[in-house]
């Protein structure tokens, strides 16, 4: 099955499945000013990982909870897609520092025993201290590694066809991520 992100209303039958139990699924933690980079964070990783997302702004219930300013609903929304995935990335920008909902999808998140990164976006960006308990990436080589690694971890067999297309991908210029995230690192 291709990856996708499961926040779109016509997957989230993923949540309850046996499928996604086996399908790593990386929730996409960040602030809603940095939306175009989780955007595009987002689509490479389900088009080159082989891996499930979760990317709020793509879930209609949290999104209506958002509009009515309901933080219950939020709250509630928030925590049901933390729940459905194994792994959260947190998108650290010089905004980041700035919210509210960041910190607390983290700890509930470390609470829950998902595993935690943080992928600096494009940038001079200092980690907040909370955020250097998980793995670090710092660009597109070190995301290209952590998504292998991703698929590894789960006992899921990397194919040969996915890995190689990841590797070209994180040499080739333009890169897809070259307006959101540094290069070398």
């Amino acid at each position: 099955m291709p990856a996708v992100n499961r926040a779109l209303s016509e997957y989230s039958y993923l949540a309850k499945s046996n499928e996604s139990e086996r399908k790593p699924c990386i929730f996409l933690s960040h602030i809603s000013v940095d939306k175009a980079s989780a955007l595009a964070i987002g689509n490479y990783i389900t088009a080159n990982g082989d891996i499930d997302i979760y990317l709020d702004v793509n879930d209609p219930d949290l999104q209506a909870a958002t509009s009515t300013s309901n933080p219950v609903g939020v709250t509630r929304f928030i925590e049901r897609g933390l729940s459905h995935s194994t792994h959260i990335m947190c998108l650290v920008s010089l905004s980041t520092v700035t919210s509210w909902w960041v910190p607390y999808e983290l700890g509930f998140a470390k609470k829950a025993g998902k595993e935690l990164s943080a992928l600096k976006l494009k940038g001079k960006v200092q980690l907040p201290a909370f955020l250097e308990i998980g793995e670090i990436l710092k660009g597109t080589k070190s995301l290209n590694d952590y998504l292998a690694k991703v698929r590894r971890g789960l006992g899921k067999a990397v194919a040969i066809g996915v890995s190689t297309e990841i590797l070209i991908k994180s040499t080739a210029r333009p890169h897809p991520l070259d307006a959101h995230v540094d290069w070398n690192a």
